[in-house]
């Protein structure tokens, strides 16, 4: 996305926009009209790492195709805006890699199906031949993995995998999507399995103390991604069993269904959304879950702390309302512009950010 701001109001009116996704370069010149600011276009990075995280234990087939048949719901807005975007998918168990586990580095691997069907493709591109059938058969991973579900250690040993190389890049915005019916237990104070009566610690209802912070893996995310709290370029989202009601209604399903009290904290914390497993067609969610992506993607963020009534937004000569639905808010706590649904800009598009500063000096 090219996108020159400019400043041609006389109490001096000053803005830097540069997106969560990348750096920008300034170039500065005087005119009878004020001070006025341009962003070096090649500085823009357009850049989404999708990282899919799939149960893989027994109950999650219906779940898997629930997801997969509704998946271009999900990725049609990052192919027609031009984005440019890695895909790629691991499971609940990736964290088996982990020393102290099966210490079995092929765990942690992208996944590129099961059984014997795979398609070869690890790191799925806007590129990619027929990618949407690709991804249906990478994230079909059956039911066969590990019933110890750890998604968030899990997606950390996927990220730090050097078998992974090159599927997250740096300065490319992280959007984390997991898809279970229990919750995360990671732990590296307990055994694989340890969540069986037979061995005596029933972690998986809660009663075990040692498990992971959540904060412990935003705080992670955070320096992988070089994030500060109040701007952080990733977000986590997940499909889940949302309530009571969810859980009551799929334990015929899943005997072992858990309320996913620790992703839904985790979406809390990283502005990600949360959706129900229980949920006849997760079109829905995964529609949400795809612009919320793209709305905290292309984030703007000012170099001055503006009076947010005199901020005006245009794309394209076009002037944009101050919308939350199809326009774009002044985020106060990041310091920046947020556009959404229909007015998220096409990649390509220029756009003009004027306002005045709610302090003139510099």
């Amino acid at each position: 996305m090219k996108t020159t701001i400019q400043r041609n109001l006389i109490p001096i009116v000053m803005l830097l926009a540069t997106t969560a996704c990348g750096s920008s370069g300034t170039s500065f010149s005087l005119s009878e009209q004020g001070q006025t600011f341009k962003q070096d276009a090649s500085s823009f990075n357009n850049q989404v790492d999708l990282l899919w995280v799939v149960d893989n234990s027994a109950s999650m087939d219906p779940l898997q195709n629930n997801m997969t048949s509704n998946f271009s719901s999900f990725i049609t807005q990052f192919v027609t805006k031009g984005y440019d975007f890695h895909l790629g998918v691991t499971t609940t168990d990736a964290y088996l890699a982990d020393a102290g586990f099966d210490n079995t580095p092929s765990q942690a691997k992208l996944r590129d199906g099961v059984g014997s069907t795979h398609t070869g493709v690890f790191d799925i591109l806007p590129t990619t031949p027929n990618l949407i059938n690709v991804f249906v058969t990478n994230a079909s991973q059956g039911g066969t993995g590990s019933g110890d579900e750890r998604a968030f250690s899990s997606l950390r040993s996927a990220l730090n995998s050097s078998q992974n190389a090159g599927f997250h890049r740096t300065g490319a915005y992280l959007a984390i999507i997991i898809l279970s019916d229990e919750d995360d237990f990671s732990s590296a104070s307990r055994i694989e399995d340890s969540w069986l009566y037979s061995h005596g610690v029933a972690d998986h209802n809660y009663s075990y103390s040692g498990l992971d912070s959540v904060s412990m893996y935003t705080d992670y995310l955070d320096t992988l991604t070089a994030s500060q709290a109040s701007a952080r370029k990733y977000s986590v989202s997940a499909i889940t069993v949302k309530d009571s009601t969810c859980q009551q209604s799929h334990v015929a399903q899943s005997p072992s269904s858990i309320i996913g009290q620790r992703y839904i904290q985790m979406a809390a914390a990283t502005n990600g959304v949360v959706g129900s497993i229980c949920d006849t067609s997760y079109a829905s969610t995964l529609n949400q879950i795809q612009q919320n992506i793209v709305e905290l993607s292309t984030q703007f963020y000012l170099t001055k702390t503006p009076d947010p009534t005199t901020i005006v937004v245009s794309v394209n000569g076009v002037s944009i309302p101050q919308n939350s639905t199809n326009g774009w808010t002044y985020i106060s706590a990041s310091n920046a512009i947020e556009f959404h649904g229909t007015a998220v800009p096409q990649q390509g598009a220029d756009i003009s950010v004027n306002f005045t500063p709610s302090s003139l000096s510099f």
